[in-house]
């Protein structure tokens, strides 16, 4: 099972019609448009227009998703309720130029401010690929915070291969 596959078999019994959840990484729109197929409201962040075009495209049969292109670092610009859960699945847009990757320092702001907005039972999913430019330094950064921080890591998912992607789920 690829860590996608698991995300969302993990996550389906925790959401419900309505909550409010974000895809802090909207990328082609396949966590999103799962999201906004069971919730009440999405809002889906991306730094890249091509993968915000993607994610439009993806739902647009659904009305209850805010797309923003704006860096996840820069949430609480956007949202202003209290969130049931986060998706982040780290770094770049699928099938495009890796030239846009998320950043290490970026995603550590985000996360910081997710949790001011995390309800109470709440979940933020993040999914490291450590082997693209960056994605290890990426990992290294975050659980080194979630560490220091005493952030509960409630579940971790990787599969057993090499630079294979790293998913925690987090309370």
């Amino acid at each position: 099972m690829n860590n996608s596959t698991f995300v969302h078999k993990y996550v389906e019994p925790l959401i419900g019609s309505e909550d409010i959840c974000v895809d802090m990484t909207a990328g082609n729109g396949n966590d999103t448009l799962f999201l906004c197929k069971r919730v009440k409201k999405v809002y889906a962040f991306d730094i890249s227009e091509e993968a915000i075009r993607k994610t439009a495209e993806r739902i647009k049969d659904y009305d209850n998703v805010v797309l923003v292109n704006d860096s996840h670092a820069n949430l609480d610009k956007y949202i202003k309720e209290k969130i049931r859960l986060f998706i982040f699945n780290l770094g770049y847009l699928p099938k495009a130029e890796q030239y846009s990757v998320t950043e290490a320092s970026e995603t550590l702001k985000a996360v910081q401010k997710a949790y001011e907005f995390l309800e109470k039972d709440g979940y933020i999913v993040i999914t490291f690929y450590l082997g693209h430019r960056g994605g290890k330094d990426e990992y290294y950064l975050l659980t080194r915070y979630l560490s220091d921080s005493n952030i509960t890591i409630q579940e971790t998912y990787r599969q057993d291969k090499p630079d294979s992607p790293v998913t925690l789920i987090l309370r």
